[in-house]
């Protein structure tokens, strides 16, 4: 396996410690815990040269140690805490003696969990999740655009290096967001990257415990959460359990000869996430799909190591409950070993019995997706505890419909027949829906940037069954190039002070931009306050002659939702949907604002949606 040296910054940041004239290298971690968690358990890190030789003392009321374990590394050592439900809180020392003798010692502390911290809302189908990557949305900081000891700087020439953007610039931006509609805020990574190149995707994980400098601080990140909280937005954050960062200060010194899925020679995963759903399926090819490396750069984890289990569902217990964030995504669930994964993900669940947790399963059959969506009650038994998964199949059908004409499996059928599969998903209202996101073509390069294709795609988005994601330039239409990581990533403009323009305004976005953005903004403000929107039940009609029509209704509102397809006008009798219209005579048309006047045909324009609300 490749070696990786631990980056200079990182070894003099590891902490001296001086003990009766004598100074020992060490690394704990976390530095902190909660009175009151679900789990009593906590375990400690503990990295030093030969500290396995050493042996752990507290004197706290209330905490003990149950267990220290060895791995056959003498640097590391894991200390098992038990904290009574009565613990007070308090810092206290930990004394590490060999042969009785103090060597080392390290202060701990225990706080207290806010009030009603276990049962903290989370997002679902009431909200509209905005995605963004923090290094291609807005530099709030530019003096942390370049730091010692780190090897990239910002290049906004090139797609593949950083560009700068960071915490503080989602911070300035948590109003727009709010106003734009979006009541949820997922962002990627932000954790400590000294990797080359690439580092400002952040999905390789140097320390779990440090928010990358390039980015902003820890401090910075609860300031985030504070805003969002503020704004009445909920902050997502993303967990990455398959693959750390070749440059994670521990690969120069792994804790342990089985903490990383090794192979004689470099050996990639298969990415064919169908191997689990696969009764058919080789032993090779799981072992490949589950220990093959994401990359070369990204080592795999391997979560069957307890201790490694516990350390890295503990370092995002630490980052939820520091900064009170309200919802996880799991990034590539399936490529673990996914009856592991499942009780990574229980960890968080057992602790927040409210969190909504939405798993990254991209597959291709909603079956399959379904199967990965808790309490699905798989023929298997399989439970992955993931309660929202991503609905990766609608996608495809977004990217396509709206570019063919109308047959029995293209264009509107397309939506007809992966609606009728929603059978399959145990919770159907609880499926992420999006247009995009950062590892996909962008919608508005699937569309050749069409207008009123993208905007149908809009209002698909937004009136279906499941909650819509926004991926950062959705609502500007902001265009990519296809078939390429970075073409997926542009910057914002106006994220950056020297960006020609700002289209985080209406005067700095053009015609067409604003044109998008406001359908994109009217659609959302809707979405937020109309519950049939949210979870009311979907009926649906067999599309013919490019035209197709569903509802979502439940006792307070009715919508009914109609797409011309077509490239021409249509008129579209009303007769075939009356039980769903049930006499009513009027209702309004949401992006417009227009009366309809539902005893006569719609007369609808050609690649148009129109979203009527219903009247008494």
């Amino acid at each position: 396996m490749k070696k990786f040296l631990i980056p200079l910054l990182l070894l003099l940041s590891i902490p001296v410690f001086a003990a009766e004239g004598k100074s020992k290298l060490m690394l704990l971690e976390p530095s902190n815990w909660w009175i009151g968690m679900n789990n009593p358990s906590v375990q400690l890190m503990c990295y030093g040269e030969n500290i396995a030789e050493t042996v752990a003392e507290i004197d706290y009321d209330g905490v003990s140690i149950t267990k220290q374990v060895e791995t056959g590394n003498p640097n590391y050592l894991f200390v098992y805490l038990n904290i009574d439900k009565n613990t007070k809180p308090g810092k206290f020392k930990i004394n590490f003696k060999r042969d009785g003798k103090k060597v080392a010692s390290r202060e701990f502390e225990l706080k207290a969990r806010k009030e009603g911290s276990a049962m903290r809302e989370s997002f679902g189908p009431q909200d509209a999740v905005y995605l963004l990557m923090p290094d291609r949305f807005a530099n709030g900081n530019n003096k942390n655009d370049k730091v010692k000891g780190y090897i990239e700087t910002v290049d906004r020439s090139d797609l593949g290096a950083r560009h700068g953007g960071d915490l503080q610039g989602i911070i300035d931006k948590v109003p727009y967001i709010e106003d734009l509609g979006c009541t949820a805020l997922w962002i990627t990574p932000f954790f400590d990257d000294n990797d080359q190149p690439y580092s400002y995707h952040h999905y390789s994980a140097g320390n779990y415990y440090k928010v990358d400098p390039r980015l902003g601080t820890n401090e910075d990140y609860m300031r985030l959460a504070d805003s969002c909280r503020a704004h009445g937005i909920k902050l997502i954050i993303d967990i990455v359990p398959n693959h750390c960062g070749g440059v994670h200060w521990w690969m120069k010194d792994t804790p342990a000869d089985d903490w990383l899925h090794t192979w004689p020679e470099y050996t990639g995963s298969n990415y064919r996430m169908t191997a689990w759903t696969d009764p058919h399926a080789s032993k090779i090819d799981l072992e490949i799909l589950q220990k093959g490396w994401f990359s070369n750069s990204q080592p795999d984890l391997n979560l069957s190591n307890p201790l490694l289990f516990d350390y890295l569902s503990q370092a995002y217990l630490w980052w939820i409950e520091s900064a009170g964030v309200s919802g996880i995504r799991v990034d590539t669930y399936p490529y673990n070993d996914i009856k592991v994964a499942s009780k990574f993900v229980k960890v968080f669940r057992d602790e927040y019995p409210n969190m909504n947790i939405v798993g990254e399963c991209w597959v291709k059959t909603p079956l399959e997706i379904a199967y990965y969506q808790s309490g699905n009650n798989n023929k298997d038994g399989f439970e992955s505890n993931l309660p929202s998964v991503m609905d990766f199949v609608l996608k495809d059908v977004l990217h396509a419909a709206f570019n063919e004409k109308d047959g029995w499996d293209t264009g509107m059928s397309r939506f007809y027949a992966h609606y009728a599969q929603d059978f399959a998903y145990a919770d159907v209202n609880n499926v992420m829906n999006f247009l995009d996101n950062h590892d996909i073509d962008r919608f508005s390069v699937s569309v050749k940037r069409d207008v009123d294709k993208y905007k149908m795609g809009i209002a698909m988005l937004l009136t279906t069954r499941g909650y819509p994601q926004i991926y950062a330039g959705d609502e500007i239409m902001l265009d990519g190039i296809p078939g390429n990581y970075e073409g997926y990533r542009f910057d914002f403009p106006g994220g950056w002070k020297e960006d020609k323009r700002n289209a985080f305004t209406a005067e700095g976005r053009t015609a067409e931009e604003n044109e998008v953005f406001d359908y994109m903004r009217t659609l959302l403000q809707y979405r937020k306050n109309n519950t049939a929107l949210q979870t009311g039940k979907m009926v649906q009609f067999i599309p013919y002659d490019g035209i197709y029509v569903f509802s979502r209704q439940d006792a307070k509102n009715t919508v009914l939702v109609v797409f011309n397809n077509n490239e021409e006008a249509a008129s579209v009798p009303l007769q075939r949907y009356e039980e769903i219209i049930q006499g009513r005579t009027s209702g309004k048309e949401v992006a417009s604002g227009q009366s309809i006047d539902l005893s006569k045909p719609l007369e609808m324009p050609a690649k148009t949606a129109w979203i009527i609300e219903l009247g008494d």
